[in-house]
């Protein structure tokens, strides 16, 4: 399975409902908070965002708290460790 990574921040509520809607559904993510760690915040600006969270598995990348996006990602996930 490819790895997950997470962007976050410190007290992002939506970064929050991410990872725990992640959680919830049993995927195992990477999380790289920005405000923490200087080069998740320039790999997160080289990648062309500014702002969190965003979710990135292989091309497939996530921005915000967005259930629909998530749950395709989740499929992906769970079709890819079958």
């Amino acid at each position: 399975m490819e790895e997950i990574k997470v962007f976050t921040a410190t007290g992002c509520s939506n970064c929050m409902a991410v990872k725990d809607y992640l959680r919830k559904a049993g995927i195992e993510f990477c999380e790289c908070n920005v405000v923490e760690s200087r080069e998740a915040a320039e790999e997160l600006k080289r990648l062309g965002y500014f702002s969190v969270p965003v979710v990135i598995c292989g091309d497939k990348i996530i921005v915000g708290f967005n259930k629909a996006k998530l749950d395709e990602l989740i499929a992906y996930c769970t079709q890819m460790a079958a």
